[in-house]
């Protein structure tokens, strides 16, 4: 397995997740002298914009692809994974131990907590990034759903290190093969859970959420049914409960910039007041949050 490991460049490892046949855009974000410095490019130039990198400055890609040169969540186009970043350097258990150790640790806890074991695990110079690839894309429509996913991995994963400030769509993970300069050392794939067909563990989102959310969507949808029916019969309404705040919110937004679209744009004098709105439920649908709500309504206002 170890040379199996080895043969993941920071193209073949981006690829699992990134696809250059698809439309949008995905970002690099790489230290500089006194500063970080972003670009966003087309998925078609991935490849040769991967192979331009200077592995010896500290690195990072967008995980998420996006429909605009940008990696704001409102400009979101499709996600094709969950991920951790797994900061097992803060962790007690972990001092001294090898990246491949730490590997071992991570996956024994993750059974311990009830999740499935990641597809891949990367060493990103000093910790983890556990990532668990999906057999499809999910659209933007199925953000909050998403992000409900994202924020029970993290909470079930913080026993081995798990940021929490790390999992909304828009987070940049470091690039396979550059350098973690805070350490020296390199970031490489440390383990790949493969699949009958040898290839790296895809999962089905729906089966994922299952195992992650606290009550599943059949389990969901069983309720409603219940409580339409209780209604239906003469029951009490108010026990009725059918819909997602978080994703009526992100459902409203995506309404009111579809709108703007077909009208050929907001009115002069109407703008700031579409704008409020706009920004009002992307924060009620929780896809970001206050650190980056100025970038994302900024993003919003440039649309």
């Amino acid at each position: 397995m170890s040379s199996q490991l080895a043969l993941f460049t920071a193209s073949s490892e981006a690829d699992l997740f990134h696809d250059p046949n698809r439309g949008g855009f995905f970002s690099i974000l790489v230290q500089g002298e006194t500063r970080k410095y972003q670009s966003s490019h087309k998925l078609s130039e991935m490849h040769r914009v991967l192979g331009l990198v200077d592995p010896a400055r500290d690195t990072w890609i967008s995980q998420a692809e996006f429909m605009a040169p940008n990696r704001r969540v409102v400009n979101l186009a499709r996600v094709g994974l969950l991920f951790a970043d797994l900061d097992t350097y803060r962790m007690p258990w972990a001092v001294g131990r090898s990246p491949d150790s730490l590997a071992e640790s991570a996956l024994y806890l993750c059974l311990e907590q009830g999740v499935p074991p990641p597809s891949i695990m990367v060493f990103s110079g000093r910790g983890l990034q556990a990532k668990w690839l999906l057999t499809r894309p999910i659209p933007r429509q199925a953000l909050p759903r998403w992000n409900a996913c994202q924020r029970h991995l993290i909470d079930r994963l913080k026993v081995v290190g798990a940021d929490v400030a790390a999992k909304d769509a828009s987070r940049v993970l470091r690039l396979v093969e550059t350098v973690n300069s805070r350490s020296g050392e390199i970031c490489r794939v440390v383990h790949l859970e493969t699949g009958e067909d040898g290839d790296p563990l895809r999962y089905d989102f729906e089966d994922l959420a299952n195992a992650l959310l606290p009550v599943g969507r059949i389990t969901l949808e069983e309720q409603r049914k219940a409580r339409t029916l209780e209604v239906l019969s003469g029951g009490k309404s108010s026990n009725l409960r059918g819909f997602n705040g978080r994703q009526l919110a992100w459902d409203r937004l995506e309404d009111l910039r579809r709108l703007a679209v077909m009208r050929g744009g907001i009115k002069e004098g109407e703008r700031m007041t579409h704008l409020f709105w706009q920004i009002n439920f992307m924060l009620l649908s929780g896809v970001t949050n206050s650190f980056q709500m100025f970038h994302e309504a900024r993003a919003l206002a440039a649309c």
